[in-house]
């Protein structure tokens, strides 16, 4: 089965005045809603990641604190949260670290759905995007990543995880 993965498209990423916004981080939006129309019309599930930190979580030594738990800014953006509202194939994993696996039942939902190919989106390009499509990959899962659905705040690491994923990784950019 297939499923659309949507990766961190959060307040606090994609919302200007978000604790680690970046200019390029709108560009997604409106491909990703154009899928998750079309994933929603096909009725397969879609799969929602969100960063999810305490308030004092080792990562805010390495970045910012951003999207602590239960705030605005570690909610879906406003345009996603809507459009998903009452679709009964939504799945949402809430994570701590940058894959999608760490410490998470994403793995036990990817089974118990028969899951054998994403489609991924969202930010950022070279950090989560980039090691959970490592992790996808490594369980054999087929794993198709969009241009237009991901960006990074730095085009060369944006650049640099599109050609990981590719010509490492294997995955399918498109």
């Amino acid at each position: 089965m297939r499923a659309l993965l949507l990766i961190d498209l959060q307040r606090d990423f994609v919302e200007p005045g978000g604790a680690l916004y970046f200019p390029k981080a709108e560009s997604v939006l409106l491909p990703v809603l154009n899928l998750v129309e079309k994933y929603k019309q096909e009725n397969l599930p879609i799969i929602t990641t969100q960063d999810w930190h305490e308030e004092d979580d080792a990562e805010f030594r390495i970045w910012p604190k951003h999207c602590v738990k239960n705030t605005h800014g570690a909610e879906l953006v406003k345009q996603l949260k809507d459009s998903l509202a009452g679709y009964q194939k939504h799945i949402a994993v809430r994570k701590t670290r940058y894959s999608a696996f760490y410490g998470t039942d994403f793995e036990e939902i990817l089974k118990s759905h028969g899951i054998d190919e994403v489609e991924v989106c969202g930010v950022v390009t070279h950090i989560c995007v980039l090691f959970t499509v490592e992790e996808l990959r490594n369980r054999g899962i087929r794993t198709i990543v969009r241009k237009e659905g991901v960006a990074s705040y730095d085009e060369s690491l944006h650049t640099c995880a599109l050609r990981l994923m590719s010509e490492v990784l294997r995955a399918e950019v498109v």
